[in-house]
């Protein structure tokens, strides 16, 4: 049995004079939420038994305690990261313009909605094997995390209006916010 992806979602709801839009972002694949968590366990457990035993206080056992703690950073850091900005996000539409969370954006302002997708990830190869399983992992995880943004007219980056998205279901939000913009 295959499991599909989480791509995220969004809801359309009419309000007095426009409309609010629901962002509900991909939920983090479980399948990368636990390697970060297994990864932390295998190499966090062996520097903890290193630093509590003291006759291991060696250089080379506090050299790989601190080896271990650094793959439990970045394994911390891959489940933070994951988990980060996945929450609801409330768009208002309105003839005034689009309304973020940070900020209102008038539709003069609005140059072009554009999908920024990741770039590519590791490809994992059609051979069996750990990395090839950690590069599959890593690609589930990875597919989700397109983002809708907003060019403006004036300098500067571009605003983010949702991310962590599939490809298919941030096209398709970004559509709805352009067939809510009113004709210029």
């Amino acid at each position: 049995m295959a499991m599909t992806q989480d791509q995220g979602r969004f809801t359309r709801q009419p309000v007095a004079g426009g409309l609010r839009i629901i962002v509900h972002p991909a939920r983090p694949a479980p399948a990368f939420l636990a390697a970060a968590g297994l990864l932390g366990l295998l190499f966090g457990l062996p520097a903890i038994a290193v630093l509590i035993d003291p006759g291991r206080h060696d250089p080379v056992g506090l050299a790989s305690a601190l080896a271990g703690f650094s793959v439990v950073a970045m394994a911390a850091l891959a489940w933070r990261r994951a988990r980060r900005g996945r929450g609801p996000r409330p768009l208002l539409l309105d003839a005034a313009g689009l309304t973020l969370p940070e900020r209102h954006l008038p539709w003069a302002e609005l140059r072009a909605l554009t999908l920024r997708q990741p770039g590519p990830g590791l490809q994992a190869a059609t051979t069996a094997g750990l990395h090839v399983l950690a590069a599959r992992i890593a690609a589930r995880q990875h597919a989700a995390e397109t983002a809708l943004l907003a060019e403006t007219t004036g300098e500067g980056a571009p605003l983010l209006v949702a991310g962590g998205l599939g490809p298919a279901v941030a096209a398709a939000l970004r559509d709805a916010v352009l067939a809510a913009r009113p004709a210029q």
